[in-house]
């Protein structure tokens, strides 16, 4: 494997050395209930440093190794007619899970998920139709972009100055992930999801298997959504940043875009007026 500095300028196209004046922190992100079945849609993962994330890859694949396994998916685990996981105990289930809460709670800074009920959002996108500078988002681009928003908040605790780089799995989600970013880095203003384009810092896409990390954005989204699913309340913790997009703030969201987009159109005629 290549080392971690190397790699991450073959992905992002640039170099994050020790002389970077600011720090730089990467989202492993992976998403579910996009098969327009499943209630809720969930985009998740955890955040970390660059050498916190490749600690966890050496130590996920130890764990992987120990259990005689090649990967790690959440469906195939938690199919009980899966060929390898649906053989196990539910002791050795129990432990494997907690060896992997233990290594991404000492390897990442905090565990992050967004999720929507899909049908609360499509009535909402069905009323605000015709409203004009309305623009609908899909699911997954509302909870890839509100994720973003939050993480932001959290990271400018510890750095005012960090920036945030985004990796995901090769699939048919990955090409709209791209979009999304694209959308929000040429962004600028003070308001969100604007308020923080500057810090990003690179968006790339993996592989499937390439990147183990990913593997452990998948239990993460996973989990979440079946506690959703279970209508569980999410852990409580210093860790832990999820939520789910209910109707007022949903209504919120795209209110203050539509606000923002006539703030924007309002200036823009200010200005050909004077130029004029």
């Amino acid at each position: 494997m290549l080392p971690f500095g190397q790699l991450l300028r073959s992905l992002f196209g640039r170099a994050f050395g020790a002389n970077d004046l600011v720090m730089i922190f990467s989202a492993r992100l992976d998403e579910t209930g996009t098969d327009g079945v499943s209630p809720y849609t969930v985009v998740g993962g955890a955040i970390a440093a660059p050498d916190q994330w490749e600690k966890l890859e050496s130590a996920w694949g130890r764990l992987l190794s120990r259990a005689n396994v090649a990967a790690y998916h959440w469906k195939e685990f938690n199919n009980p007619n899966d060929n390898i996981f649906g053989k196990w105990s539910h002791l050795k289930r129990s432990r494997f899970v907690e060896a992997q809460e233990k290594l991404i709670g000492k390897n990442t800074l905090f565990r992050v998920s967004v999720g929507l009920e899909s049908s609360v959002h499509a009535n909402i996108k069905a009323r605000m139709k015709g409203i004009k500078g309305f623009a609908a988002e899909s699911n997954y681009s509302l909870c890839l972009r509100y994720l973003m928003f939050v993480t932001y908040e959290q990271l400018v605790k510890i750095d005012p100055n960090c920036r945030l780089t985004i990796m995901v799995e090769d699939g048919p989600w990955a090409v709209g992930a791209h979009k999304t970013y694209q959308r929000i880095a040429a962004m600028t203003g003070k308001w969100k999801p604007a308020k923080h384009a500057h810090r990003l810092a690179g968006f790339s896409s993996v592989p499937k298997g390439e990147r183990l990390s990913l593997e452990a954005a998948d239990y993460l989204v996973g989990s979440e959504h079946a506690r959703m699913l279970a209508e569980r309340r999410p852990k409580r913790g210093a860790q832990t940043l999820s939520l789910l997009l209910k109707e007022p703030l949903l209504e919120r969201w795209y209110e203050g875009m539509i606000a923002e987009k006539e703030h924007r159109r309002a200036y823009a005629k200010s200005r050909q007026h004077q130029a004029s």
